[in-house]
């Protein structure tokens, strides 16, 4: 027995001789963690607070290791937060503006400012003035110009620059705004930039500054000329819908997905007034003449009824006058109205326009309406002819792809072009000087002008 318990105080000795540390000064350290020591039970880490509380000191071996404590944020409130994310928002913008101005001087293949005349306008301008031939709206026939380039992706918009259609803007899904120069090069001589998918476009009353927004949450204000983004207004949803006031130039109104609708003034780029009291999606605005009321519809349907689709607003207030306008169990996708200001129609989900009164109570009209194309919950839109024959006709994409031509005293179909692009036709419109002239866009990325 006194030999077992021997043997176990020499062991015991033994172990506590391996345990203890050698310390090695700081010139032989380097040398010591060349040295490859084997793992044992023994050579776990121990750890030591230091009492200043500053930091936390780790024993490996002989090598001491200093490593800070992490800092506890504090609190910052949502006001903050906001600020902080608009800041960086306008960082990004300014950020994509030097992008976008690269970009334009490898684009743009010709001097002399984009707005001017080109001859073909001219020409019918100085037909217009001399009154001498009686003037009317024809129907495009065949494809008359192909341009150059497309887009990535689908495009949602598309626009004539102003009252005489020197340029054509479209939007599409590849975060893109794209200005055509149709008439003389045929081709992209702009491109401006968004961080996600462009879905409206809107020319200011200047004609040379163009509105757009989309996916990313921000509405810029673009010179076309210069191809510089100077003003950006973020918003807390996706925008789909951008309309300038008609009397107020330096005022626009915004639709989101489901945060409502808002209302910007362009000099102080702040945000006037807003509305979240909104069923769904703004899908269209419209301004009525006088500016003192908003269409809107919208793609809320509920209880086999779409009750709240399209809803008549005071600008003023932001309050609802009516939403008891369109009783169908289908939603709207677009709103427009006629040029004679006495009916406004709407593109249906039920693969018609239908029409109604500007007067309240804004009554449906039951006996007319145009009806061919098909819709089937693609973002169609339609258009009005321009001068002479004001609103004599309507051009309305088709989600086959198809540009349908209806006439608005009998609401029948004149001309149907089938296949006009490869996937759904998304928006049809006319120029507002050359006679018989339309421009169409569809999701085949593709941007066609017939005539």
């Amino acid at each position: 027995m006194e030999n077992i318990v021997e043997a176990y105080n020499s062991d015991s000795s033994n172990n506590e001789s391996e345990i203890k540390p050698t310390f090695i000064q700081e010139e032989d350290a380097t040398q010591f963690s060349q040295i490859s020591i084997p793992y044992t039970s023994f050579n776990k880490q121990k750890r030591k607070r230091s009492i200043e509380g500053t930091s936390i000191r780790f024993s490996h071996g002989q090598n001491l290791t200093e490593i800070p404590q992490k800092r506890v944020k504090g609190y910052i409130s949502k006001r903050e937060k906001l600020n902080q994310e608009t800041g960086k928002l306008e960082a990004n913008t300014n950020e994509h503006s030097i992008a976008i101005n690269h970009d334009i001087r490898d684009t743009v293949s010709y001097s002399g400012t984009l707005l001017k005349l080109p001859n073909l306008i001219s020409s019918a301008l100085e037909d217009i003035r001399e009154e001498s031939k009686a003037r009317f709206n024809t129907i495009p026939k065949q494809q008359i110009i192909s341009l150059k380039t497309e887009h990535i992706n689908g495009v949602n918009s598309i626009l004539w620059c102003g009252s005489f259609g020197q340029v054509l803007a479209s939007a599409s899904m590849d975060g893109t705004v794209r200005i055509w120069d149709v008439f003389r090069s045929k081709q992209c001589v702009r491109i401006l930039r968004h961080d996600g998918a462009v879905k409206e476009i809107r020319w200011d009353h200047t004609r040379n500054h163009i509105l757009s927004g989309g996916y990313d949450k921000i509405v810029k204000l673009t010179d076309i000329e210069k191809g510089t983004t100077f003003q950006s207004f973020p918003h807390s949803h996706i925008v789909t819908s951008l309309r300038y006031h008609p009397l107020q130039s330096n005022i626009f109104v915004s639709g989101m997905i489901n945060d409502g609708i808002q209302s910007w003034d362009i000099r102080s780029n702040k945000m006037i007034k807003e509305t979240k009291k909104f069923w769904g999606s703004v899908n269209d605005v419209e301004f009525f003449p006088d500016g003192k009321s908003i269409l809107t519809c919208s793609d809320y349907v509920v209880r086999n009824a779409s009750d709240k689709n399209i809803v008549v607003w005071d600008y003023d207030s932001f309050t609802t006058i009516s939403n008891q306008i369109y009783q169908e169990t289908y939603s709207c996708t677009a709103l427009r109205i006629h040029p004679s200001k006495n009916h406004f129609i709407a593109q249906s989900n039920a693969n018609y326009i239908s029409i109604f009164g500007m007067n309240k109570p804004w009554k449906l009209d039951k006996r007319k309406r145009f009806e061919g194309h098909l819709v089937n919950g693609h973002p169609i839109k339609c258009n009005f002819s321009p001068e002479p024959d004001l609103g004599r006709f309507i051009v309305s994409g088709d989600s086959n792809g198809g540009l349908y031509f209806y006439e608005w005293s009998s609401s029948k179909i004149v001309k149907k072009i089938e296949r006009a692009h490869q996937r759904s036709c998304t928006d049809a419109c006319w120029h507002p000087v050359l006679n018989g002239v339309v421009a169409s866009c569809g999701w085949d990325c593709k941007v066609r002008i017939w005539g």
